[in-house]
This record gives structure tokens, C-alpha cells and sequence, in this order.
């Protein structure tokens, strides 16, 4: 009788050592993002994507990409303006960008609606056809703004897109008991404001006396439509100035804004393992594209205190600095993914009519035009075509590991794989991290080459 007990011991001993590994490890769950995807034509017979990324995209829970496509057959009309390019896929273009991979993508940038909420709804039901998550625009601000959630054996991923970059028809509204939501995408608005000397603002005044810039703007503040200048500063023809001794400008989020993101950040944590933020931005803080704004940082940083995993950020077309807040990345720009703005298939009237060619005009001529022959434009700089692919470990909620592929999209090729990725190549990554080793370096990261050419980013 002993013996059958110390024999039934040693089974359970040996069976709890054997499950103790199983209950006692922690599942890893890997997100992993490409940049900005304006993709308007199918892949040429020469291209393919490559193994080295295939597999790098595959290793991902949440594989995510910006998509800046609008899904347009063609019977959807333009609107009056756009994001700078229509942006305009066929649908039976889909399929090639899926073909890296992804399984989730953010929406919500300014070519949301160059054409219009018939191209938006069609988007959004072939992103819906295709089975890829998607988030970011709606057919109100309830639906533009909610967090899509990729679900894997590792966790749960809620994925939040928003852009600051936006036409003010383009930003959704809310349905509310009293009126019905208005289509569009998550929009976060953003607040400006110019320092100058006591000198120059007098002549400013002076000349806005003169010119009667701001006449509608007195009217319309006495008749109450207009609020009242804020406190020491002028509004000169809508752009607020102030007086002081250093000047510069300054920007800030919208207080409204920021205080519902910080809401949705919150309540998305509060359903999923991790919540990554994609944000698009154009704003700068000065002349240089690789300065993100004021705001911009300011946003990125409440989303990681209000409970966000990571921030994605794009929009400018080329790569920005990486930071640590609180032990979570910020990218404040991956640049492009595959980027295809010259070579749209069609263009509408509005965008000849700019580039003063004939309304009927194929797009090759009017981009042509607006190119002058290929000579001037996003394509010409080679920043543009290079960029990273980050692929973020995460542990019981906590980043591990940043890692990152470095790509480079066909800069100066024939115009059938220019701006499709493809791993970089020595040269192109050299100078990948050479821009992000001096671009981090203020915001206190480290970026380290590893041995087989992947990038690390560290927090000092």
C-alpha cells in the first residue's frame, strides 16, 4: 500500500513537471508594421515580393500596414479636392498589396475621401470582402473612431488610425439623438500659434487696417458667429499671432480631441493585450520633413500614457526619429511602404485643371506636368524610398524587443517597380540607419546593427 502511494506520487510529481512549462510560459505577441502603401497598379511580371520580407511580415500577429488607397472602379466621382494625389485603386489591385501579407491596415489619412462616401463605403466593403481588418473611417465618428481588434493564439491587438492631415468635409461627425452621423475619418484637429516681436505685430496690425484682411472677422466677431481673439493675441487673416521676445510658432491638440482619443486608448486597452495607434501627420515643425511638429509629439506621447502599446506614425514620406516614452516606441514616421503617387491610372479634371493641361487629359500627361518631365517632385528624392519595417515584441503587455527590417522601394527605376519594396540593399541600409541613429538620437534611442543586417532600437 505504501508503495502504490509513493508510486502515485512520483506519476503526479512527474506530470506537473511536465505541464509546469505550459502554465508557466509567457506567450509573445509580435506586431508588425510597414509604413505608408499608396499603391494604384498591379505588379509588373519582374517583380515579387521577396522571401526575406514575406517571412518578416509573416512573422506577426497583427501584420499592419497605412493603406492610402482609395477603391475606386471608376464610377465614383472625385471630390473637389484631395489629399494632393487621387488616390484611386482598382479593385482588382488589392490583391498584389495583400500578397505581402498583411492582416490588418489603418485607413484614416488624407486621401480618405478623395472620392467622396461612395468611394469610401466601396473601400471599406472590399477591405470587408477581402477579410482584412480595417479602422479609421466610418459612416460616423462612432464607427471612424472604434479599434479593430485582431484576434491570434498569442493575444489580442486593437489597432486605432486617426490623421491630422484632413479637408475639414473629410473628418466624420458624430450621430447623435438629435442628428445622424456624417461619413469620414478620424480626424484630430490641431491648434496653431506664430510668436513675434511687439515691433512686427504692430505691422501686422497695420497692415491688416490697411488691406480690411480682417473685416468679415470683426463683423462676424461682433455679431457673435466669430469667438473673440484670445488674450494677447491677433488674428491676422485666421492665423494667431503673439507678442513676445523670441519668435517661433508653436502647435497643440485640440483639447476635445485629444481628451476623446485618450478615452478610446483607455477603453481599447481595456479588450485587448495591445493597442497600437496609427497616426498620419504632415505638419513640421519647421523646413525640415524630419522634424515631427509640436503637437504631434505631444499626441504621440498621451496615447502611450493613456495606455497605447505603440505609435505608428507616417504621412511626410520619409523615415522620422524613434522614441521610448515609458518603455513603449513611438515612430513618429515610417516614410513609405510602396508608393506609387505618379503613376495613378486616372486623374479628374480637377488635377489637369491645376496643372493647366486639357480636362480630358490622360494621367500620364498631367503628371507628366506636374512632374515637368520627371525632373521635380517626391520621386526625385531618393529619402522617399527608404524605409523599415518594425516588428515589436511584446510580453504581458510589456514592448521586450523593437526590431527592423530596413527597405527600399526601387528609387530610379523604370516606373513599373518604382516604389514597390524590396529588401535594401548594403548601401541603402547603410544610410536607413545612418538617418535613424542621428534622427533618435535626441529623443534618447539607440539603434544597433545586428549581425544579420536587422536593426535594434533601444531606449539609452
Amino acid at each position: 500500500m505504501k508503495l502504490k502511494s509513493v508510486m502515485m506520487l512520483s506519476t503526479c510529481m512527474a506530470i506537473c513537471l511536465c505541464i509546469l512549462p505550459v502554465f508557466g510560459e509567457k506567450k509573445t505577441l509580435t506586431i508588425v508594421s510597414a509604413g505608408d502603401a499608396f499603391m494604384v497598379q498591379r505588379f509588373p511580371a519582374k517583380y515579387s515580393v521577396a522571401p526575406e520580407m514575406k517571412s518578416w511580415i509573416a512573422s506577426g500577429d497583427a501584420r499592419l500596414v497605412n493603406f492610402e488607397c482609395v477603391i475606386n472602379d471608376g464610377s465614383c466621382p472625385p471630390a473637389a479636392w484631395s489629399g494632393g494625389t487621387w488616390s484611386i485603386m482598382y479593385p482588382e489591385v488589392l490583391p498584389d498589396l495583400l500578397a505581402y501579407g498583411f492582416n490588418g491596415c489603418g485607413c484614416a489619412n488624407n486621401h480618405s475621401l478623395d472620392y467622396g462616401k461612395e468611394a469610401l463605403f466601396n473601400t471599406m466593403r472590399v477591405l470587408d470582402e477581402a477579410g482584412i481588418k480595417h479602422c479609421g473611417t466610418g459612416r460616423d465618428m462612432q464607427e471612424a473612431s472604434a479599434p479593430t481588434i485582431i484576434e491570434s493564439p498569442n493575444g489580442r491587438v486593437a489597432v486605432i488610425s486617426l490623421s491630422s492631415a484632413f479637408h475639414p468635409d473629410a473628418r466624420a461627425g458624430f450621430t447623435t439623438s438629435r442628428s445622424p452621423g456624417r461619413p469620414g475619418m478620424n480626424a484630430l484637429r490641431v491648434n496653431k500659434k506664430y510668436y513675434v516681436t511687439k515691433e512686427r505685430l504692430a505691422i501686422l496690425k497695420d497692415i491688416a487696417a490697411a488691406t480690411m484682411i480682417n473685416g468679415s472677422r470683426v463683423l462676424n466677431q461682433a455679431a457673435g458667429f466669430t469667438a473673440p481673439d484670445a488674450p494677447g493675441t491677433f488674428v491676422f487673416g485666421g492665423i494667431a499671432f503673439e507678442e513676445a521676445e523670441k519668435e517661433g510658432r508653436t502647435s497643440w491638440c485640440n483639447p476635445n480631441d485629444l481628451k476623446r482619443f485618450k478615452a478610446d486608448i483607455a477603453a481599447a486597452r481595456a479588450k485587448a493585450d495591445a493597442v497600437v495607434v496609427m497616426a498620419h501627420s504632415h505638419n513640421i515643425r519647421g523646413t525640415r520633413y524630419c522634424e515631427p511638429d509640436y503637437y504631434f509629439e505631444e499626441f504621440c506621447r498621451a496615447m502611450i500614457d493613456s495606455g497605447a502599446t505603440a505609435v505608428i506614425g507616417g504621412g511626410t514620406h520619409q523615415l522620422k526619429g524613434i522614441e521610448f516614452h515609458k518603455g513603449c516606441p513611438i515612430f513618429y514616421s515610417l516614410g513609405d511602404f510602396v508608393f506609387q503617387n505618379s503613376v495613378t491610372p486616372s486623374v479628374p479634371p480637377d488635377f489637369c485643371e491645376q496643372y493647366s493641361v486639357p480636362l480630358d487629359s490622360t494621367a500620364k500627361v498631367a503628371h507628366a506636368a506636374r512632374s515637368k518631365n520627371g525632373t521635380v517632385g517626391l520621386h526625385t528624392d531618393r529619402a522617399n524610398f527608404l524605409s523599415v519595417i518594425p516588428k515589436i515584441e511584446v510580453v504581458d503587455g510589456k514592448v521586450v524587443r523593437v526590431t527592423m527590417l530596413p527597405v527600399e522601394l526601387h528609387y530610379a527605376h523604370d516606373w513599373d517597380v518604382n516604389g514597390l519594396p524590396r529588401p535594401a540593399d548594403a548601401k541603402a541600409s547603410a544610410d536607413i540607419e545612418k538617418a535613424l541613429v542621428t534622427l533618435s538620437a535626441e529623443y534618447g534611442t539607440k539603434i544597433v546593427r545586428l549581425e544579420n543586417g536587422i536593426l535594434e532600437a533601444k531606449a539609452r
